[in-house]
């Protein structure tokens, strides 16, 4: 009977407390792009490849997809490159939460018919936005002003495939900036596998216009001296990098919320002494 009682007594507090809700509008998808290159000196002969992507924006997301592959006959052999590179930022459907990814990669592969040596093999990457601004909105009724909590939260990861001796750094910046408030940044670089857990919160409002840079950088570069190779040899090289998160806004209790809060449970404890 107590718990049944607990239970009752906590759905009346629940539906009692006053719940401020908040939502998030694109305001402005911003600038952003992709950009690969990739070159190495393989047998003697110079590979080399890039690309570029422009920010794509629709109702409620910004983002930019870009791929690509390519093949090459070389004297002693065929080379094949590719490279591909994402970033999303929606707001799904004007709710509390909006959807970050940044997301790149490159490679490298060839098939030798001839002895040869592979050297000079350098890959960079690319995939940033600047200037998105996302504004808070208050879902029933809140006044601009009201305090909100902006939680970000996701995983970063790293892939490599190593067919080439190759160090591989990997960089992602955050950088949000409100009016009257001090920036929030994120700056995180690495070398290597790596999976991590990225979080940070602050202080908002109703109202605000949250100005985001958002920017992750992948880079490959071959260590040592140049690889040799045989006859019929085939290796592939490469890395991908993303960022996969997910940016929250929630409402802050107002101070008379915490009085019914502790009310409700002194309620309970009355209660269940009673049924003793």
């Amino acid at each position: 009977m107590f718990h049944k009682t607990l239970f009752i007594a906590a759905l009346a507090l629940a539906a009692a407390t006053p719940v401020q809700a908040a939502r998030w509008s694109l305001v402005e998808a911003g600038t952003g792009f992709g950009f690969s290159s990739l070159s190495a000196n393989i047998g003697g002969d110079i590979v080399a490849a890039d690309g570029f992507t422009d920010l794509d924006a629709g109702p409620g997301y910004a983002g930019l997809t870009g791929a690509d592959v390519g093949s090459l006959t070389l004297p002693g052999g065929a080379a094949d490159t590719g490279y591909a590179h994402t970033l999303l930022v929606d707001t799904l459907g004007d709710s509390a939460t909006t959807a970050l990814y940044l997301g790149t990669a490159h490679s490298l592969g060839f098939a030798a018919s001839a002895a040869g040596t592979v050297g000079d093999y350098f890959a960079t990457q690319d995939v940033a936005v600047s200037g998105l601004q996302l504004r808070i909105l208050g879902d029933a009724g809140e006044a601009d002003g009201t305090a909100v909590t902006v939680s970000l939260s996701g995983m970063a990861d790293v892939l490599l495939d190593r067919g080439l001796s190759a160090d591989h750094l990997i960089g992602l910046d955050l950088e949000i900036r409100q009016a009257g408030q001090p920036d929030t940044l994120l700056s995180l670089s690495w070398s290597g596998d790596a999976s991590a857990p990225v979080g940070l919160s602050f202080a908002s409002v109703v109202g605000q216009v949250l100005d985001l840079t958002l920017s992750l950088h992948l880079q490959s570069t071959q260590t040592g001296s140049s690889l040799a190779y045989a006859a019929g040899e085939q290796w592939l090289s490469g890395a991908a990098a993303q960022f996969d998160g997910q940016l929250t806004v929630s409402a802050v209790p107002e101070p008379e919320s915490y009085a019914m809060l502790l009310a409700g449970l002194g309620l309970v404890g009355l209660i269940a002494r009673r049924r003793r």
